[in-house]
């Protein structure tokens, strides 16, 4: 009998239409100017985002370089979360910004509204919010900051498209908002990014700097395809059981570096400097808008499946100790694109939950705030830090089975109740000690 394994941690939002478009646009497109699509794909946006201007480009970190230059004089500092790519922060350094590390919200991960007022200055020239795993980050509430002080906010919102807060979209509630379309995203067009606001005048700014980009966006589209294609053969259901998480299991229980190292996803990240890179000076194709409309229309079903998954591990997990658990919800503020959970001995549950048949993964953000690229912005964030330490991804997206969400939360509380056992039979074993001590 064939012993099958889990559905993998994480499965594409692409599908059979990425491929052949990016197999069309090689053999054809690329020799046509066409800017149609991407103009169409901009005003279904701005539609369903209720803004007037939306901007789409090379990459949703490329977009938050340009929303940084067009809202901050050289040399002001901007205000944002430590827990984060470290290319966001790279963005800010090369818009001529000083980053300075708000600490998080230890249940949420997200930038703390509080950190935020406190950190203010006269040299604050902008704040920037990230809205974490689908997780709104308070955006109104810094929002009401900012405006006292004067200070434009951004919204990277690279993980939340189709989250609202208060019944509006993140990424419309501050000056500026830029999202992702990257292919782990919830709509990949490969790379990808979107700008939106109701700023004219930032607009303008942003739209004369993109005239100047001429780097051939292909290249760096390839190398996702490429990748995409490898996780997508790799991830199919069969394939996974019965080949590829036997060899992932193997290599995490053996700690066979060469094999984690390839599986453990790392963040593109540019070099340090304080330039932008010329790789980033490309610009969104038409391929790339056809992909994105042809998946507008499954955003909200599958936030709605998310939603549904993150209230199981919720129902199932809340009363075990030792875990944070994000809040839940199912207003549209919380469409989790992972489920965050937080635990103290996250390798050792990790460990327990691979050698009982499941695939979740840790975290693979670091905190900024004291690595040694950026210690000239050294500060003190010990939420982020241990959020660094702490976090695990439980799989939600819609692919993964309800049946596969249960398994987890089983596997879950099992550990839990052998370290309840354990400590009880420790317990045990030191007061027999104690009596057959006294007895002697």
């Amino acid at each position: 009998m064939l012993n099958f394994g889990p559905n993998p941690k994480n499965r594409l939002y692409t599908n059979l239409n990425s491929y052949l478009e990016f197999l069309s646009f090689n053999l054809i497109g690329q020799f046509q100017k066409d800017s149609k699509k991407i103009d169409t794909f901009e005003k279904v946006l701005a539609e369903r985002f209720g803004t007037e201007y939306a901007l789409c480009v090379y990459q949703c970190r490329l977009g938050i370089y340009l929303a940084v230059k067009a809202l901050i004089k050289p040399g002001q500092e901007v205000i944002l979360s430590p827990y984060t790519i470290v290319d966001v922060i790279n963005m800010v350094i090369f818009a001529g910004g000083r980053p300075v590390f708000a600490d998080v919200d230890h249940q949420t991960c997200n930038i703390s509204a509080s950190e935020v007022e406190r950190l203010i200055t006269p040299n604050t020239g902008a704040v920037l919010i990230t809205h974490l795993h689908g997780l709104a980050a308070e955006a109104h509430r810094i929002k009401e900051i900012c405006d006292r002080f004067s200070i434009p906010m951004i919204e990277d919102a690279a993980q939340s498209f189709g989250v609202k807060e208060d019944g509006k979209p993140v990424g419309t509630i501050g000056d500026v908002g830029v999202f992702s379309f990257e292919m782990h995203k919830n709509i990949p067009t490969w790379l990808g990014g979107l700008i939106v606001s109701d700023r004219q005048d930032v607009v303008d700014k942003i739209r004369a700097e993109l005239k100047n980009f001429s780097y051939p966006p292909l290249p760096g589209i390839a190398q996702k395809v490429k990748k995409g294609l490898i996780q997508d053969l790799a991830s199919l259901p069969l394939i996974f059981q019965l080949f590829t998480y036997p060899i992932i299991r193997f290599s995490y229980l053996h700690d066979i570096e060469f094999i984690n190292s390839k599986v453990r996803r790392k963040p593109q990240t540019s070099k340090p400097g304080k330039e932008l890179p010329e790789i980033y000076k490309s610009q969104y194709t038409s391929f790339q808008a056809r992909i994105g409309l042809s998946q507008l229309n499954n955003v909200d079903r599958d936030i709605k499946t998310r939603i549904e998954y993150a209230h199981i591990y919720h129902e199932g997990l809340k009363d075990i100790e030792g875990l944070v658990l994000p809040p839940s919800r199912d207003d549209g503020s919380h469409t989790y694109l992972w489920f965050p959970m937080l635990y103290a001995q996250r390798e050792d549950l990790i460990k327990f939950m691979i050698e009982q048949g499941r695939h979740v993964g840790a975290g693979h953000f670091t905190s900024a705030a004291d690595s040694e690229q950026f210690a000239e912005f050294y500060r003190d964030c010990p939420n982020a830090k241990k959020v660094e330490k702490e976090l695990i991804y439980l799989p939600t997206y819609p692919r993964y089975s309800r049946r596969e969400v249960e398994k987890n939360v089983e596997i879950i509380r099992k550990y839990f109740l052998t370290k309840v056992i354990t400590k009880q039979q420790t317990s045990e074993i030191a007061k027999e000690l104690v009596y057959e001590t006294s007895k002697s």
